[in-house]
C-alpha cells in the first residue's frame, strides 16, 4: 500500500462518519419537527404537575382527536413553573394555548402577543366577583368604615382575594397598609391588611372567614364562589356583604400568536361545541370541571381593558 493510500482510506473513512452524523442529526430535527406539527400542547401553570397532568391530557387528547383534519395525532400537556416560564413558551411556541384568569391573560397578551379565543366556564360558573364582608353590627358597614382597622387578604397571586379588592380600595383613594400579623394596628388614616397565606400554613377562606367572625380583623376579601361554598349558612347569618366588585370571567383561553388562522378557527369550533357530546363533556369534566367555552363578546374586553387599569394600580403600590 502507498503512503498516498494510507492517508485516503482514513480520510475517506472520517468523511463517511461525518457525513452520517450530519444526516442522524438532520434526521431527527425533522423528525422532531414533524412530531411537533403532530402535535396540540396545553399550557398549564402549576406546583403540581401530576395533579396538572391528570386533570388536562384528557382534553389534550380530545382536541387532537378532533383537530385530526390538520394532521394532529397526539395532545400534550406543558406544566410550566411559574408565569415567566409560560411566558418564554408561548413565544417560543412551545404551546399551542393556555387557559388563564383575567389578570393573566392580560398581562399575557401584553408580553407574548398571545391572542384570545375562547371564554371557559372553570368549574362550572363563566364570571365571580370579588366580595368584602364584615361581622354584623359591629360598626363596619361599608368600604370607608375600614380607615384604621384591618382587612385580611390571601395572597399578592390571587386574583378574587388579592389584585381585585387591592385595586378597588386604591382605586377610591383608600391608602393600604401592609401588616404582618392580625394583631397589628395601622395608622388611622390607612386600611391595614395582611396576607393570610403569609401568616398561617393554614390560612384560605376558611381561617379568613373565622378572623372576621371572632372580630379579630374588621373585614375579609374573597370571591363570590368562596363565599358561597366555605362559609356555613349559620355562620353568614352573622356576617354581612360590604362591597362587591364588579363580574369578570372565571377563565380565558389564549393561543400562541403563531397559530395558523384557518387552524385557530377550527379549534374555536371545537371548543365551543365541545359540551354538545358525550365525549367533549367527559373530556370537560376532567378538565377542572369546565361546563363549556363560549365567545369572547365586548364585555368580556372590557373586563380586560379594566383589569389592566387595576393591575396597574396595584404594581404601582407594590413597586413603591
Amino acid at each position: 500500500m502507498s503512503r498516498c493510500q494510507s492517508i485516503y482510506k482514513p480520510f475517506v473513512l472520517l468523511l463517511t462518519v461525518v457525513f452520517c452524523l450530519l444526516f442522524t442529526v438532520s434526521a431527527s430535527a425533522d423528525t422532531k419537527n414533524t412530531l411537533r406539527e403532530e402535535t396540540i400542547v396545553i399550557g398549564v401553570i402549576s406546583s403540581n404537575p401530576k395533579k396538572a397532568f391528570k386533570r388536562t391530557q384528557p382534553f389534550a387528547d380530545y382536541l387532537a382527536e378532533n383537530l385530526s383534519n390538520h394532521g394532529i395525532k397526539t395532545g400534550q400537556v406543558a406544566v410550566a413553573r411559574d408565569f415567566r416560564q409560560m411566558a418564554r413558551w408561548i413565544k417560543s411556541d412551545h404551546v399551542d394555548l393556555v387557559s388563564e384568569t383575567v389578570f393573566a391573560a392580560q398581562e399575557l397578551t401584553q408580553s407574548t402577543g398571545a391572542e384570545l379565543l375562547a371564554r371557559r366556564w372553570k368549574s362550572g360558573v363563566a364570571e365571580y366577583h370579588s366580595i368584602f364582608f364584615s361581622k354584623l353590627n359591629n360598626g363596619v358597614d361599608s368600604l370607608d368604615d375600614l380607615r384604621g382597622k384591618t382587612v385580611v387578604f390571601e395572597d399578592v397571586g390571587s386574583t378574587s382575594a388579592f389584585l381585585v379588592p387591592a385595586a378597588i380600595l386604591l382605586e377610591q383613594g383608600y391608602e393600604l397598609f401592609e401588616l404582618s400579623s392580625p394583631r397589628e394596628h395601622p395608622p388611622e388614616d390607612t386600611i391595614g391588611y395582611f396576607l393570610s397565606d403569609e401568616y398561617s400554613k393554614s390560612g384560605g377562606e376558611s381561617n379568613m372567614m373565622s378572623w372576621v367572625y371572632r372580630n379579630i380583623v374588621a373585614s375579609a376579601a374573597f370571591s363570590n364562589l368562596d363565599w358561597e361554598k366555605e362559609i356555613p349558612e349559620q355562620v353568614k347569618q352573622q356576617l354581612q356583604v360590604i362591597h362587591t366588585s364588579q363580574p369578570i370571567p372565571r377563565s380565558l383561553i389564549l393561543t400562541r400568536p403563531s397559530l395558523p388562522y384557518e387552524f385557530k378557527q377550527d379549534l374555536l369550533a371545537v371548543l365551543l361545541s365541545a359540551h354538545e357530546s358525550e365525549e367533549g363533556k367527559q373530556a370537560l369534566k376532567a378538565y377542572k370541571n369546565t361546563k363549556k367555552f363560549d365567545a369572547i363578546t365586548p364585555e368580556v374586553l372590557n373586563s380586560l381593558s379594566w383589569a389592566a387599569t387595576q393591575k396597574l394600580l396595584v404594581d404601582g403600590y407594590i413597586s413603591r
